[in-house]
């Protein structure tokens, strides 16, 4: 992600006694011993492009050109990047940087620091790079659509991506992209890094489609720029996405990113390719071979010490290796507390996500429940804090938004775009028949096309906003005259009826007051009256609630450990009474859990509530291997339920789930509810075993249901019988 190539730049001078001068043969030489700097840096030869740019600088300093002595350095300092050299890239943006303020040059002043945000992006000190990129975006480059513009949205939106703001990640993105593809449409080199890491924002969200469509046309521009290295990149993030969902095509990509990787004979693009193969031979249950290819990449990271962020994921990919080869538990989490010691240092949210989930994964197979759960509630805290349907809506939006906008602006250009691609081919002929009249002709008509598309642009603006202007000075005018009009008449009805307005007005005003002040009193005891009623009811439901079922599974609780304590000596008979407590403490705790999610007034919104039921069931199912189907009420169609409609609506949701799962034996079961205006319709319905309903009449908490049901204004009506499955119908 370096600095575009500089343009070749001609500036003005000005002759002076006191020092010496520069002339435009001057600036010519010096921009284009930067051009030869930037061929050889484009090949990677940076012993090369650094002596052009020396020469630069130096020839520079002699003729006293500071824009020169600047442009070079900015050169230098992308090669500094380039080259892994940070502190000398922070030092010479320094400089560059102090000759931009002098010279009072805000691009200057703006790619500078956009390069010392660079040299903070590859230190890993996310937050201040993001405050220089903004510096850099506002001194300058925002309000211009430069190639520097174009990068620094690039580089922002991978800032924000390593810090796990995936929706800044994808909008700062698309900016890029909009202005490569609008204004640079030659930069292959940059749009293919931009499409890269809008790919990589795609497959954090597991949404394959669009994550292979980027990175393929990322790889298309790469390969225009034959930019070797960065197209063993493109082949080996290319693999990686196909990995497990067509292994063949991830083979393939492979391949060609060893091939491309070898090729190239950069360390860190070795390193990328055998991260891909250990990648794919897990994938493909080769994990010993897996194992090995992470070991070969951890050596190599370790001696260079350059990239502690993909140290860490190394070290989390070696444990899980070891873990799944049922190595040594302690080999394992030795590489474990490697992988959490960087990633504390780096506060990666998306790898200290994955990192908890898989030492979660490592302590259940322990069967160490206790860690196990903790790491569990930590990787949920992060994994929330990540990737939300909100921020999927975003991207959503983002991209839809860069898609019409793309859209509208190729339609503007069509017709001028045709005329210029006629009078092209026109010229062509002229050439070719040896006129070259007849083609300097067209080539002057193209330009004047041009420059006459731009004139009438400018023009029909410059005309809108003058008849905007004019219809505004002419309703203005009208106004005031009618308004003039109206207020004579005014002043000629308040002369004749002010006396008996004021005394009217001064009756009205008293008596407004009165009634103002009887009313709000009575309004404000009425609603204390309801709200110390509707307090009472709640109170007495949650002391009926904690009664009825937590205290009496206290009671069994306290029962079942004196019973586990008496058979002490009998293992097995107090194994059997303490999974019998430690089943009654999860329902109190899920209890407990409802009750106080119930009386949470900002759970009120029936989305919320739509939410937790789909998410119970969703895990009650998946626990027996039951296909589930849901159909939940959009935001736009949901009804209000008061907090007892609402609990009593979950409670027979989840009893039903809780029967469903336990006693049916199905394999597929949906849930279907609809919101109406006035009432809200729920379908719970199962292909398991059924039952007779003549025989079973208050089992499975049927009949708990049916009060329910009936407590809060709903009908319950249950239709099954043996062997053709379960249908629950409420309506509320």
């Amino acid at each position: 992600m370096r600095l575009a190539s500089l343009p070749l730049l001609v500036f003005f001078f000005a002759k002076t006694n006191a020092q010496p001068s520069y002339t435009k043969a001057d600036s010519v030489t010096v921009f284009s011993l930067i051009d030869k700097a930037e061929c050889y840096f484009t090949d990677g030869i940076y012993d090369s492009a650094l002596f052009y740019c020396d020469k630069a600088e130096a020839f520079s300093k002699q003729k006293n050109f500071k824009k020169g002595q600047a442009y070079a350095l900015i050169e230098a300092t992308d090669i500094y990047i380039d080259k892994d050299d940070l502190e000398k890239a922070d030092a010479t943006a320094q400089v560059v940087n102090k000759i931009g303020v002098q010279l009072k040059d805000s691009l200057i002043t703006a790619i500078t620091f956009l390069q010392m945000a660079q040299v903070k992006m590859y230190k890993n000190e996310l937050d201040a790079a993001i405050t220089t990129f903004e510096k850099s975006l506002q001194h300058y480059l925002a309000k211009r659509p430069t190639k520097w513009t174009a990068l620094a949205y690039n580089d922002m939106g991978y800032t924000w991506g390593r810090k796990g703001e995936i929706a800044k990640q994808a909008d700062y993105l698309i900016k890029s992209i909009n202005i490569y593809e609008n204004y640079f449409p030659d930069k292959y080199g940059e749009l293919g890094v931009a499409y890269s890491n809008l790919s990589t924002v795609y497959y954090g969200l597991n949404d394959r489609t669009k994550a292979i469509e980027y990175a393929k046309k990322s790889l298309s521009y790469r390969e225009k720029t034959g930019d070797i290295s960065r197209l063993s990149l493109g082949c080996c993030n290319i693999s990686q996405v196909y990995l497990g969902i067509d292994n063949a095509e991830a083979e393939k990509y492979l391949q060609l990113c060893v091939i491309y990787a070898l090729q190239s004979k950069l360390e860190s693009r070795i390193i990328h390719s055998y991260v891909t193969a250990s990648n794919l031979y897990s994938t493909n249950g080769k994990k010993k071979e897996a194992l090995e290819f992470e070991l070969k990449v951890i050596e190599l990271l370790e001696k260079n010490k350059k990239d502690p962020f993909m140290l860490a994921r190394r070290y989390m990919a070696a444990g899980m290796l070891h873990q799944q080869l049922k190595n040594d538990s302690t080999v394992v989490l030795s590489y474990y507390n490697k992988s959490l010691a960087l990633l504390k240092k780096n506060n990666d949210r998306a790898s200290l996500r994955d990192y908890y989930a898989q030492l979660a994964n490592f302590y259940s197979e322990l069967k160490n429940y206790g860690p196990a759960y903790e790491n569990y509630k930590k990787y949920i805290l992060y994994r929330d804090s990540i990737v939300s349907d909100k921020t999927k809506t975003s991207i959503a939006e983002i991209t839809t938004r860069y898609e019409t906008e793309k859209k509208d602006k190729e339609i503007i250009r069509l017709n001028t775009a045709q005329q210029i691609r006629q009078l092209e081919i026109e010229k062509q002929k002229a050439v070719i028949d040896g006129n070259a009249a007849v083609a300097l002709q067209k080539q002057n008509e193209i330009d004047l096309l041009s420059k006459s598309q731009e004139l009438q642009n400018a023009r029909l603006l410059e005309q809108e906003r003058e008849l905007e202007k004019k219809e505004l000075i002419a309703t203005a005018n009208q106004q005031q005259l009618q308004l003039a009009e109206t207020e004579k008449q005014l002043q000629e009805r308040t002369i004749k009826n002010q006396k008996t307005l004021r005394n009217l007005l001064l009756g009205g005003v008293g008596l407004i007051l009165l009634l103002g002040y009887a009313y709000f009193n009575r309004y404000q005891l009425k609603k204390k009256l309801e709200q110390q009623k509707s307090l009472l009811a709640m109170r007495n439901n949650i002391s009926q609630d904690l009664h009825d079922d937590i205290g009496a599974s206290l009671s069994n609780i306290n029962i079942l450990n004196e019973l586990a304590r008496r058979n002490i000596a009998q293992p097995e008979k107090s194994k059997e009474y303490l999974a019998k407590a430690s089943e009654d403490i999860q329902r109190i705790s899920e209890s407990l859990s409802d009750i106080v999610w119930n009386i949470n007034p900002k759970y009120d919104d029936m989305q919320n509530l739509f939410i937790r039921m789909k998410r119970y069931a969703a895990d009650m199912l998946d626990g027996k291997n039951i296909d589930g189907h849901f159909d939940f009420p959009a935001a736009e169609n949901s009804v209000q339920l008061s907090m007892t409609q609402r609990r009593d609506l979950y409670l027979i949701f989840k009893e039903a789930i809780n029967n469903l799962v336990k006693y049916s034996g199905a394999k597929e079961a949906s849930v279907l509810i609809q919101a109406e205006k006035h009432k809200i319709v729920m379908q719970v319905k199962d292909d398991g075993i059924g039952f007779d309903r003549h025989i079973i009449k208050a089992g499975n908490g049927l009949y708990n249901m049916e009060q329910r049901a009936k407590a809060s204004g709903g009908v319950l009506i249950i239709h099954s019988s043996p062997g053709k499955g379960t249908v629950l119908n409420l309506e509320m």
